[in-house]
């Protein structure tokens, strides 16, 4: 439980909370966007009346993120809070209404008719009247990357009341963050918001899915570069593992289905960008690649010393050859078995 002790009030909270608010800044990143809509596909999932709000528009390489058709701009009305009624300019400094005697209400053909009894001689005429939700229904906020509330856009300046009126979750790894919330997840030392959601969510005894776990790879990958920025260090592959091993899917995993002709597909775009996970992985050949062939080598053809002699050259009889190079014939003479007897003409 790596945040658990800043969690106590919140676990006590979320129980009974049935409508929550995820507020993300103007011009999120992919790690903002990847967290909130996590966090917005968790609670669905358990069943928790859930809206996600941001003052952008989501561009088209953000449109592969799982959840983000659920992204509005403005805060949506819920049912319950209460509603004041704010009439500016009549009241005195110390906080009385001297022009006012009695205010009546009664309802009228779907109506509901405000009476404000002025007393004699004085006028009652308010500059401006502003209408104030009180918690506006939600009972939790969480702000997801948002270094203040500022920061949130005209989703905050427009709804200041409903900020103030309610328990707000503020979870960001920025330096500088204003702690503006009532419980404050912060971890300036985590390599993405997207890594603190992955065991925030864990801590909240909350299960990740399939789609959850992908978009939170894809704010991970998208915030650490694809894992080779110095703050991701162990506890990032970690938290990348736990993601995988429920389904999670790596960014360019897939390819999208349709693109424009000059133009690569999203998937495409994330894929020439993926991290090289076949670099972690030892070199094992496989049973079915082809062996290297073994070297082939030819045998030389005997050449014979003796010269070859044509074909119809008549061969020279043995007076004409070298001394030394006698022919043995196969048919021996005819006297060369009688045995030879020498004759001379004197005896010397």
């Amino acid at each position: 439980m790596k945040y658990d002790s800043v969690l106590t009030e919140l676990k006590n909270i979320l129980p009974t909370s049935k409508t929550i608010l995820i507020a993300l800044p103007a011009n999120a990143s992919i790690d903002q966007l990847a967290s909130g809509l996590a966090l917005f596909l968790t609670f669905e999932a358990s069943g928790k009346q859930v809206s996600v709000v941001s003052d952008d528009s989501i561009l088209v390489g953000q449109s592969h993120l799982f959840g983000v058709d659920h992204i509005q701009k403005t805060i949506p009305t819920t049912d319950g809070g209460n509603l004041t009624l704010i009439l500016e300019g009549v009241a005195a400094s110390d906080n009385t209404v001297p022009a006012l005697e009695k205010l009546d209400w009664s309802a009228e053909n779907n109506n509901l008719n405000l009476v404000f009894h002025v007393l004699p001689g004085q006028t009652f005429q308010p500059s401006r009247i502003v209408p104030k939700y009180q918690g506006s229904g939600f009972n939790l906020i969480f702000t997801v990357g948002s270094l203040n509330l500022n920061a949130l856009g005209s989703i905050y300046t427009q709804n200041p009341q409903i900020f103030s009126n309610t328990h707000v979750v503020n979870v960001d790894n920025q330096m500088g963050n204003a702690g503006f919330g009532q419980t404050n997840v912060l971890d300036t030392n985590t390599s993405s918001v997207s890594e603190i959601m992955i065991n925030l969510i864990a801590d909240l005894g909350f299960n990740l899915d399939a789609d959850s776990a992908s978009n939170l790879l894809a704010g991970v990958f998208e915030a650490t570069n694809n894992l080779t920025n110095e703050k991701a260090g162990p506890e990032t592959f970690m938290a990348v593992a736990n993601c995988l091993r429920v389904g999670g899917r790596k960014p360019g995993s897939a390819v999208a289905s349709v693109s424009q002709p000059d133009q690569p597909a999203l998937g495409q775009q994330a894929a020439s960008s993926a991290y090289d996970w076949n670099a972690l992985m030892p070199k094992v050949q496989s049973e079915s690649q082809p062996t290297p062939a073994e070297p082939q080598f030819t045998i030389p053809p005997v050449i014979s010393t003796q010269p070859v002699q044509p074909e119809n050259e008549p061969q020279p009889s043995p007076e004409e050859r070298p001394m030394g190079e006698g022919i043995i014939s196969e048919t021996p003479e005819p006297d060369w078995l009688t045995p030879k007897i020498f004759k001379g003409s004197s005896i010397g």
